[in-house]
């Protein structure tokens, strides 16, 4: 049996036949990862199709109001039927004011008025006696309503509703809506009318609800969800992800699953081929919290919310509840369900809530009596959760001192590891209730991103990856593109050491939620906001070619709800880049770049709040200038190079502060004859001892410790003879910073203003030693030291690249020709046209900013 897409999954179930005492049964669809040898892909009954899906949610686009009077008119269909149905309305995340006026809608089948024209011309018993708010009391930081008369159209009366901004500039859910009392018909015609005003002009968003364990959209202005499911499935693409309702009754009732099937119905209708990725909300209802205070998170300052992730109580009850879905799932939609995506925590991606902010949860009776359990479990002594003080302090700049501060290291192990855990459990119940044949989807793994959170990295509890990675019942691991450096001229890299994941035979996914120009709900400068379909299409384009060379899934998301992704035009690219991916599943190919970029997860931990003056630019931001240097690069764990998994001529060490004798002796075994760049604080914790000597040891190169005022560094006269222009570092002092002492002249790179020996290249018995003591890279420093490392430099120049086998992506970060060498006397052809474009090895392609092309040599 050839290949085959997912379009035509269900014919190739018909075929599968198990044949058991005689009597014949279809094969149940299975979906699964294969590691293919190191470049995983999707299996839909054993067969490879693309990994790329869609992911939306029901939504229409919102409406527009203007200073003036407007009449805003639609019908809908009802998807639903409900006695109790709701209207709500939603003004978005801006300050001004909205009046409503002539509020009408009618049932055009039973030809009457579900709501008859409300015109607030009895006052505020108008409002109240069919309309509310939410939220209330002092929740409510933004929305002030009231009818006012003469405020209205035609200066009758009309409801006022004004916004202000909240403290500390978090927006609530503020919406008003209609009581819970409104007869909808499934498949009835409804008619809407509304006069509406704003100032300053706004968007208005508008929909039917059935209230319930959750909620279930029935209708509104013309549905973008379901055309945008076609346009994906027209272009190949049948996978679908979208929210999921979790039904998770009081103990004695029983679960309403009308909005679950609703969901998987809507999707079907319009692609009956879908594959369905639901993701649901693992996060506990609020009467489940009622009845467990002590499991619900606890903050420094006093708020409670969600859930101890801890907590015994939680993970046996989400658990079970997870696997009732799942079951309800498989024995009614079974053979169109691809996999399960279980989300909690901050946005349902398993970091802990509020993970951005400052105050500091942990603080819960769950939280403590977890921690007790996991000292005693270690054979520690019993001590208290840290204090929000301490854990905010840092006296010891940069790093966490063992010798004081070894019980904050020992708290952000604990926080890492109950997150992972908890990640587990819930991932074996899936496993075990879809009986191992569906794929099993997180997120998690952000130890890129999280490099950037201000009170510490190890806030968020992402830092116990490898758990994750070890866990059989996981298939994918995703995340979105990161938030840094993703935009047009951009390398949208990955938030997580992704080609570890492919070595533990797993694959990592983008969400690729980028605001394309239909975007909505975004302020200006998001963080990749574009303004046309040339200038999307070719952020998306880089993005997916990135994906498949890298053997990485992909959704494109509609982030807004609102059409993001509903044009024609952006999937008629996608179906084009079915010309790269389609030959990679043919002849699955590792993603195994000269470049290796390396984190330890476990060093993260020693991290002090304020240590994102290094880790920020050290880590968060080096991905920008390793996407620039003109030739790709891998992202891994150190515990893979540990472990000689690694191959790389040139191996980028962001943080290998922190390694035992043993640890740095295998280290160099493993990395011997490889170029390696050492950076910040290379080798500084020897256990939990601070040792020059061990600092010595690992990059062959006598260290001590400087206290310039600023970490910035110059290049030198040698530097610049080697094409070092920039200075980098930073202008606020770093404590500690470290220089080599014993550097001689024609090996110093660059200097700290006290003239100490910033960045230095010496070549040793093991290969190339490159230490950075500042914090952060260049493009033109990794461009030195990949020429030392003898690594293909496929440009000279700053210019994104992508590349793996024969294929090649570019995507310019600057206007003007980039000139390109593929190290190969072969054509070269555009991926996407077929179109020649010339004779390799070294060739120019005229490119302008933010511009991608797609090259087969």
């Amino acid at each position: 049996m050839g290949r085959i897409d997912a379009m035509n999954f269900r014919n190739v179930a018909a075929c599968l036949l198990t044949t058991v005492t005689g009597f014949v049964f279809a094969a149940p669809l299975t979906v699964r990862v294969d590691p293919a040898g190191g470049a995983p892909r999707l299996l839909v009954n054993g067969e490879p199709v693309r990994a790329r899906m869609f992911w939306g949610a029901p939504g229409s686009a919102p409406l527009k109001l203007s200073t003036e009077w407007k009449q805003i008119s639609f019908e809908f269909t009802a998807s639903g039927s409900a006695n109790n149905g709701t209207m709500h309305f939603r003004f978005g995340s801006e300050p001004g004011d909205i009046v409503l006026d002539n509020i009408q809608v009618t049932d055009l089948d039973a030809g009457r008025d579900l709501i008859l024209r409300c015109d607030f011309e009895s006052g505020p018993e108008s409002f109240k006696r069919d309309w509310t708010f939410w939220p209330t009391g002092a929740a409510n930081t933004v929305g002030t309503i009231t009818v006012e008369p003469g405020a209205g159209r035609d200066g009758s009366a009309g409801l006022r509703i004004k916004l202000k901004a909240p403290p500390g500039g978090h927006w609530p859910d503020f919406h008003i809506y209609h009581h819970s009392n409104l007869a909808i018909v499934k498949d009835h015609h409804y008619r809407v009318s509304i006069w509406a005003r704003a100032t300053p002009a706004r968007k208005l968003m508008l929909a039917f609800y059935q209230p319930g364990q959750s909620f279930v959209r029935l209708g509104g202005p013309p549905d973008c969800f379901g055309a945008q499911i076609k346009l994906a499935a027209e272009a190949g693409v049948n996978f679908v992800s979208y929210p999921c309702p979790m039904p998770w009754p009081k103990p004695g009732v029983e679960a309403d699953w009308s909005g679950v099937d609703s969901m998987c119905e809507q999707v079907l209708r319009a692609n009956p081929n879908a594959l369905l990725l639901p993701r649901m909300g693992m996060n506990p209802p609020p009467w489940w919290r009622e009845a467990h205070p002590d499991d619900v998170m606890q903050w420094e300052d006093g708020r409670r919310d969600h859930m101890v992730v801890a907590s015994p109580q939680y993970r046996r009850d989400a658990a079970e509840r997870l696997a009732a879905l799942v079951t309800h799932l498989e024995e009614k939609f079974g053979d169109h369900v691809a996999g399960y995506h279980p989300c909690g925590q901050n946005t349902g991606e398993w970091f802990y809530e509020d993970t951005w902010r400052r105050p500091l949860s942990g603080y819960a009776p769950a939280d403590a009596a977890a921690w007790k359990a996991w000292l005693k479990k270690r054979g520690r002594s019993d001590v208290p959760v840290p204090t929000a003080a301490a854990r905010h302090a840092a006296p010891a700049g940069i790093f966490r001192d063992p010798a004081t501060e070894q019980t904050l290291v020992d708290w952000a192990e604990f926080q890492q590891e109950e997150m992972a855990e908890c990640v587990c459990e819930l991932a074996h119940a899936v496993r075990k209730a879809s009986h191992g044949r569906k794929l099993v989807v997180f997120f998690y793994g952000y130890v890129f991103e999280f490099a950037a959170v201000a009170n510490g990295p190890s806030v968020a509890g992402h830092y116990a990856f490898r758990r994750a990675l070890n866990c059989p019942d996981i298939d994918v691991l995703c995340s979105p593109i990161s938030y840094f450096d993703r935009g047009l001229a951009q390398s949208a890299p990955s938030m997580t050491a992704a080609e570890s994941v492919a070595l533990a035979k797993k694959m990592w996914l983008n969400e690729d939620d980028t605001r394309t120009y239909l975007g909505t709900g975004s302020a200006p400068g998001w963080y990749d906001a574009v303004d046309t379909l040339e200038d999307t299409n070719k952020e998306l384009v880089r993005n997916v070619a990135q994906e498949a060379l890298r053997n990485f899934g992909t959704w494109w998301m509609d982030l807004g709800a609102t059409g993001w992704f509903n044009d024609p035009a952006m999937w008629a690219e996608m179906k084009r880049l079915r010309a790269l991916d389609e030959p990679l599943l043919k002849k699955p190919t590792p993603f195994r770049p000269q470049v290796a970029v390396v984190i330890d997860e476990r060093a993260m931990l020693r991290v002090a709040a304020g240590g994102t003056l290094v880790t920020r630019p050290g880590v968060y931001e080096a991905r920008a200038p390793l996407g620039r240097m003109g030739a790709p690069y891998g992202q891994y764990l150190l515990d893979d190079v540990l472990a000689g998994r690694v191959k790389a001529k040139l191996q980028v060490f962001l943080n290998a502060w922190s390694l035992s004798a043993a640890e740095r002796a295998r280290l160099l075994k493993a990395t011997r004859g490889a170029t390696k760049v050492w950076c910040y604080a290379p080798g500084w914790f020897d256990g939990e001892q601070t040792s020059l000597e061990a600092m010595r040891q690992l990059t062959g190169f006598e260290m001590k410790v400087v206290t310039p005022p600023k970490p910035a560094v110059t290049p030198t006269e040698r530097g610049r003879s080697l094409g070092l222009e920039k200075s980098f570092g930073g202008e606020k002092p770093v404590k500690p910073l470290f220089a080599a002492a014993d550097a001689k002249p024609e090996e110093i790179l660059a200097t700290y203003a006290d003239g100490s020996a910033a960045v230095a290249l010496r070549r040793t018995p093991g290969g190339p030693s490159l230490f950075v003591g500042a914090p952060g890279l260049t493009s033109e420093l990794l461009r030195l030291a990949a020429r030392e490392a003898r690594v293909h430099l496929f440009t000279e120049t700053d210019c994104n690249v992508y590349a793996n086998g024969q294929f090649l992506a570019l995507h310019a970060s600057q206007d003007g020709p980039v000139a390109v060498n593929t190290g190969k006397p072969t054509p070269v052809t555009d991926v996407l046209s077929g179109e020649p474009v010339a004779k390799g090895p070294r060739f120019a392609v005229p490119l302008k900013k933010g511009d991608t092309r797609v090259l087969r040599y």
